[in-house]
């Protein structure tokens, strides 16, 4: 099956995490990152999750996984140790057709977190359909140091670009300016701040 690669805001979305191991844990962590609403359902919780309900950093119930839990759910991840009950996750979810992961079981997931590069606002997904994480974790190692090579000016690039698009000049000159961004001798002057702004960036492109 082909994937259809996207990117969810989860700003405010309600999100509900089943299980209260290190499994959900992690699974929670990240869903703070995209700032979302977040309910935990377990009987008990880790130490980890512990630590987060006294935050007030999500919604706790204590309580085994019931149907009536998902209602009014946009996402929800399945992380019990129960394969059975993850299974029934997986199910009521498809019925309400509202976005599951069951972790370990791609079969069951509607939807698959892949392996993420991140930093600074840029941010690289790797996915292998369910069928090989082991190999997403490895090209993600091997992507790091290029990756890393434009994480660390990408915040000055998206604001030269920004300020390239809303300054003087044709369309078309606008658009030679944004991609004259990605050149090297450009990047290493924005690296080395020779480059800081559009008029910067304009003088430079005139002695070339």
């Amino acid at each position: 099956m082909r994937l259809y690669p996207i990117f969810l805001k989860l700003e405010n979305a309600s999100c509900c995490v089943i299980g209260g191991g290190t499994v959900a844990l992690r699974k929670v962590k990240a869903l703070l990152k995209s700032k979302a609403r977040i309910t935990v359902v377990s009987p008990v919780l880790c130490p980890g999750l512990l630590s987060l309900k006294k935050k007030s950093l999500f919604q706790y119930k204590k309580s085994k996984y019931k149907n009536a839990l998902l209602k009014n759910q946009f996402l929800v991840i399945a992380a019990t140790n129960d394969a059975k009950v993850n299974k029934k996750i997986s199910a009521d979810a498809a019925t309400l057709q509202i976005l599951v992961n069951v972790v370990d079981s791609p079969i069951e997931c509607n939807f698959y977190v892949p392996s993420l590069l991140s930093r600074d606002g840029l941010l690289l997904a790797i996915s292998t359909q369910g069928e090989f994480p082991g190999m997403a974790k490895k090209i993600k190692e091997e992507c790091s140091h290029i990756f890393q090579k434009y994480a660390k000016s990408f915040k000055k690039l998206a604001a030269l670009r920004k300020d390239i698009y809303n300054g003087d000049g044709t369309y078309k000159q606008k658009v030679i300016r944004a991609k004259s961004l990605m050149r090297p001798d450009i990047l290493k002057m924005v690296e080395s701040k020779k480059i800081c702004n559009v008029d910067a960036l304009k003088a430079h492109l005139k002695t070339r």
